[in-house]
């Protein structure tokens, strides 16, 4: 018995401090100034009272976090929904504004033309490293026939190469098949656009005496009978003069932005040239030598 009490004096003496201090203050019927024993005990078994009480503090306070942070997760993931959906609307309306800027620039374009065109959206882009071309959805239905040519508002797209009834095949600019007739704005020095397979084209057949310039614009002449007079083509990025020969060449970097193209227009005016048939059959005794007979009857005085 005198062992256990030894093994466990400190705490029974600390119990029995307590005791005595909650027996003197339930038996006070009312509050005053506690005497020196009482003050004694008091302080004696407060570090106790703490041991005791931390634990259920701490796990009080990690109860109330942990719903603290059950509702905050909870908040967050909410917010988070609310900031998605809030992007995505934001995406589509500003969507909506560069749409509709853009429809509205090509709507002007098309009203200040009086040639009858037929409006397109690209619907493909062809993939292959050979050929530069894109597929529009509009066909023979809307009256696109092959060898007309495609534009937007900001130049010369290409050329329609195949038709069916809902879509077309345009043939760009950039193409190595495409020719495009034109001249330097600033000087009219004149040549043939040709495209080299990637986002550039060549001027190429310019007089070597032709004053040609980096940042000059190429504009259509209208002389190889298939595109208007006056479309822009390009910007001339670098000239180069060979030291002999009698033509130049110039690197032309397109105006239209193939890579970000969405909407087109097809002319529906395709020139055609009458043949050199028509032409010979017409004027086939231009210069023959006028017949003696009939230069005779002309020269007699009518009656």
């Amino acid at each position: 018995m005198s062992e256990l009490v030894r093994r466990f004096r400190y705490p029974l003496t600390y119990l029995v401090l307590a005791s005595f201090s909650i027996i003197g203050l339930a038996s006070r019927p009312e509050p005053a100034e506690l005497g020196i024993a009482p003050r004694l005990v008091l302080d004696a078994t407060a570090p106790l009272e703490r041991m005791v009480v931390l634990p259920v503090s701490a796990a009080r306070s990690l109860w109330n976090d942990y719903l603290a942070l059950v509702g905050v997760r909870h908040e967050n993931q909410r917010l988070r929904e609310e900031l998605l959906r809030l992007r995505e609307e934001n995406l589509q309306y500003r969507e909506a504004i560069v749409a509709s800027e853009r429809f509205q620039r090509l709507a002007d374009f098309r009203s200040a033309r009086e040639v009858p065109m037929v409006p397109a959206n690209v619907i493909a882009h062809d993939v292959s490293p050979w050929f530069r071309s894109i597929v529009i959805d509009q066909g023979t239905s809307s009256g696109i026939r092959p060898g007309m040519p495609v534009i937007t508002d900001e130049g010369v797209v290409g050329l329609v190469a195949g038709t069916t009834p809902g879509a077309s095949k345009v043939l760009l600019v950039t193409d190595p098949q495409s020719r495009v007739d034109a001249f330097v704005q600033r000087t009219r020095a004149r040549g043939s656009v040709r495209g080299r397979s990637i986002a550039a084209c060549e001027f190429e057949y310019v007089l070597r005496d032709g004053d040609i310039r980096t940042g000059d614009l190429l504009v259509t002449s209208g002389l190889d009978a298939v595109y208007p007079k006056g479309l822009i083509v390009g910007l001339v990025a670098d000239t180069k003069r060979e030291p002999y020969g009698l033509f130049q060449r110039a690197q032309i970097e397109p105006s239209v932005d193939f890579g970000t193209l969405e909407e087109v227009f097809v002319l529906l005016d395709r020139k055609e040239l009458p043949s050199e048939a028509e032409f010979a059959s017409s004027v086939a005794d231009l210069w023959s030598e006028p017949d003696a007979d009939h230069v005779a009857s002309s020269d007699l005085p009518a009656d």
